[in-house]
């Protein structure tokens, strides 16, 4: 048969902490584990169920309490405790209150680790609808680069058709001919510009891409010129689009300057880092393209973090 006192000394030894209480909130039951924490969340014995609840509204004695809702608390120590309160009875029907402080370190920091998740999906769910809802904004952005570019390949096709014409004195027929199409491009071309009038360009862009939830910092100076202004909204505009579907980024750094007769534009965010050599889709090797037909480089690095660096001749010839 086993003993009173040997249930009395499981029960004393027991790792987590047990209280009974009964309806005038007196301790009846209480177990060494749950002395010894109520001792430092009270900083002192404890004499009521009521001290006890009391401590547990306020911790003292080094406690932080965690989640008032799971009922986590952090002890000095680390570890974390979940206490529970429910009522009970004894064999006659007499009413108490339980209370219990079980080891939750685990549990605790399990929970934490998925609010903390929880926390950044709904983050990105919202970002994902503001992208959504600006997709309209950002395929027609998308569009127009692509028949600029477009557009931009067909001038220089009709120009240098134009200038062979006029050398080899070629019919006044087919002169005009190459100028239906010189005057089609450009026309296109401007069309595809009227956007751009107004707000300056730079500005336009970054208040586009606060809409997507990116802060876009400007820092150092920017060069007025347009046609390397230009090619600068063209490269934040495709490092915004990429940090926002690729990145999950919230802020974009622009850092620029000017040595000598280049103008020079470091781009960072603070998005995921890559995880591997990134591929040029089709608008960066777009871009690529366009930068470089104007005389610059472009350099697109990785790791350890994201950084698109573009270098461009200040020159009225840069389109």
């Amino acid at each position: 048969m086993i003993s009173r006192n040997a249930v009395k000394e499981s029960f004393d030894t027991l790792p987590a902490g047990i209280g009974c209480f009964d309806r005038n909130g007196l301790p009846r039951l209480i177990n060494h584990k749950m002395q010894q924490l109520a001792a430092v969340l009270c900083g002192r014995d404890m004499q009521t169920l009521a001290d006890l609840q009391q401590a547990l509204r306020s911790p003292g004695g080094g406690v932080r309490l965690l989640d008032a809702e799971a009922g986590f608390y952090e002890f000095p120590d680390r570890r974390v405790y979940r206490f529970t309160a429910r009522p009970c009875t004894d064999k006659n029907g007499v009413p108490y209150t339980e209370v219990m402080a079980v080891d939750a370190t685990r549990p605790a920091a399990l929970h934490e680790a998925l609010k903390q998740e929880n926390e950044r999906l709904a983050d990105a769910n919202r970002r994902a609808k503001r992208l959504l809802d600006n997709m309209p904004d950002i395929v027609r952005e998308e569009e127009i680069l692509k028949m600029k570019m477009r557009v931009h390949d067909d001038i220089g096709h009709t120009m240098l058709a134009a200038r062979r014409a006029l050398r080899h004195e070629q019919p006044l027929e087919q002169i005009r001919a190459e100028a239906v199409g010189w005057e089609r491009a450009i026309a296109l071309l401007c069309r595809a510009r009227q956007d751009d009038s107004g707000e300056d360009a730079i500005a336009r862009t970054c208040t586009r891409a606060a809409a997507l939830g990116v802060d876009v910092q400007l820092r150092g100076q920017y060069p007025l010129l347009r046609t390397v202004r230009d090619l600068y909204v063209l490269t934040l505009r495709a490092c915004i689009s990429n940090c926002v579907r690729h990145a999950g980024a919230t802020e974009l750094y622009a850092d620029s300057a000017r040595r000598g007769d280049q103008w020079q534009l470091c781009i960072k965010n603070n998005g995921t880092p890559p995880k591997e050599p990134i591929r040029e889709g089709g608008g960066l090797s777009s871009l690529r393209r366009r930068i470089e037909k104007a005389g610059g480089t472009m350099t697109v690095h990785a790791l350890p973090e994201f950084m698109l660096t573009v270098t461009l001749p200040e020159k009225e010839e840069t389109l």
